[in-house]
């Protein structure tokens, strides 16, 4: 007979590294430093359920441009005089999609399925087929309240990386002490390659999929890459639709616009609570952010909205990496003329490459430039052994979630620069959603100044104790209470804030017990 040790054992994981895997190492750590109860452990070492489902949708007419080459075979092809071009959609990629009739009631010149615009470029109709995409959700843990966790719109998502995201959750909202668990799921596509209307489809269906899932109580969905209030709309909508009391359905989501029930601050909120823990380690020593220098990577929600507010404070942004380029000015770049530049309708591929304010430079050449802070705020994994080596910088203060390879972390550790963790440092928007969810359990508005006010508040107690724990500092302040949760030993910031989030998860099991 098994001995009951080896009864309660988990089954070996599969010696195969994922992504997931790599992501686990952190917490096998930090339960092993703290001698995280044995069922706890077998309970978050994997999630409570991932699903997998699929959406599809009938897409619409495109217009897909030639190259210049295979143009020239049709010349002397008269040009289509559009009467509604709002009814064309152009995409990142250079197509274009047919909204409505959008060539209804148009001069058109077509031979053998192409058309010439205006534009002078030679298009060939496509017309629009059905599609499938593959869709996830996956909820972590709910030990301490509903699962919560984005949804992301990307083509490179899997089952493994959303199980390693809505993990990161769990520990994210134990660290940020909002009552709710971790999830994550999303679809696996590429959003810039559909038009609006097309997304819209899509979104709906997913929710219509989803909808069994999820709920106010059971798991709150939010934006992550490549989703914004406008999908929480959709979202939203898709669950509520035909609902008696659908107005007390409206925390299904977070990060939705202010105008139907968003909250004030939740826009830029992880990018605040980044720029409020960058403060914070500042002030630990004495400093201050005004006169710092920083390097950014990733310029959309998280990016742009914490380079706006380290500018505010002083600090001067040197160069910005994204999906498409890279620039610099060694003299600063004004990130408020980039945000608009960014914005700019013309600009569909929402990108930084030629901004006129900045010269162009290579994404190799990121990591050599000579600054005070690296903030990255794109995708995981971005910062391996290779490149830790090369920075130039005295602090990492990670806004995108994984960014930092395992390797690269003995590496910084090794050279000596510092590290806020992405479970506390990108806490800003969870903790927002939370107040977004608050308020409309009660139906209350919050201004922006409350909501800064209890954010700063969350992320700073919660940050000192993390440093307080790293350093083996057992304290009470006014602030914040590290004592509960130092371990008699120093430890890296990483584990540090992994060691908080644990107890705070063990301690519900632990007083609570197990459902039978």
């Amino acid at each position: 007979m098994a001995s009951e040790e080896n009864f309660m054992r988990a089954p070996a994981r599969s010696p195969k590294r994922t992504v997931y895997t790599e992501a686990m190492e952190i917490f096998d750590r930090a339960a092993d430093l703290i001698g995280l109860d044995k069922r706890v452990r077998l309970e978050l070492e994997e999630p409570d359920y991932e699903h997998i489902f699929y959406v599809t949708t009938k897409l619409k007419d495109r217009l897909v441009p030639l190259p210049a080459q295979d143009g020239k075979a049709f010349s002397d092809l008269p040009v289509t005089q559009v009467r509604n071009p709002e009814g064309l959609e152009r995409l990142a990629d250079g197509k274009i999609i047919l909204n409505g009739r959008a060539l209804l009631g148009s001069d058109v010149a077509i031979r053998r399925g192409h058309l010439r615009l205006p534009d002078g470029g030679v298009y060939q109709l496509v017309p629009g087929e059905s599609q499938r995409f593959k869709a996830y959700r996956v909820q972590h843990n709910q030990a301490r309240g509903p699962y919560k966790g984005g949804i992301r719109y990307h083509r490179e998502v899997s089952l493994d990386l959303f199980k390693a995201l809505a993990a990161e959750m769990t520990w994210k909202t134990a660290i940020s002490e909002v009552p709710f668990g971790g999830g994550k799921g999303g679809i696996q596509i590429d959003p810039r390659q559909y038009g609006k209307e097309e997304l819209e489809n899509i979104t709906l269906r997913f929710m219509y999929k989803l909808k069994n899932l999820i709920g106010p109580n059971i798991d709150i969905p939010a934006p992550d890459v490549g989703t914004n209030g406008e999908i929480m709309a959709l979202m939203y909508r898709q669950y509520s639709d035909g609902e008696r009391e659908r107005h007390h359905l409206r925390g299904i989501v977070t990060g939705k616009d202010v105008r139907i029930g968003g909250s004030e601050g939740r826009a830029k909120a992880t990018g605040q609570g980044v720029a409020f823990c960058i403060e914070d380690y500042y002030a630990d020593r004495g400093e201050s952010v005004k006169g710092k220098t920083f390097i950014l990577q990733g310029f959309g929600n998280v990016g742009s909205h914490g380079a706006a507010i380290l500018s505010s404070m002083g600090a001067r942004l040197l160069a910005v990496n994204d999906a498409d380029g890279t620039i610099f000015n060694g003299d600063g770049i004004d990130v408020n003329a980039l945000m608009a530049y960014v914005q700019d309708p013309q600009n569909l591929k929402r990108s930084v490459l030629g901004f006129p304010g900045a010269q162009r430079i290579e994404k190799k050449d990121l990591w050599d430039i000579q600054a005070d802070i690296l903030l990255p705020a794109a995708l995981g994994g971005e910062i391996t052994a290779g490149i830790a080596e090369r920075l130039k910088v005295k602090l990492v203060a990670e806004g995108a979630n994984g960014p930092t390879t395992p390797e690269a972390d003995r590496v910084l550790l090794k050279r000596g620069i510092d590290l806020i963790p992405d479970i506390i440092a990108n806490a800003g928007g969870v903790t927002v959603s939370y107040y977004e969810w608050i308020q409309n359990k009660r139906m209350e508005r919050w201004s922006e100044a409350e909501v800064d006010q209890r954010l700063e508040k969350a992320m700073k107690r919660n940050y000192r104790i993390i440093r307080d724990i790293s350093r083996n500092q057992p304290r009470k302040t006014e602030m914040h209470d590290s004592r509960p949760y130092c371990i008699g030993k120093s430890v890296d910031p990483r584990c540090a804030a992994m060691i908080l989030a644990l107890k705070r998860i063990e301690a519900h099991y632990l007083l609570e017990g197990f459902s039978q």
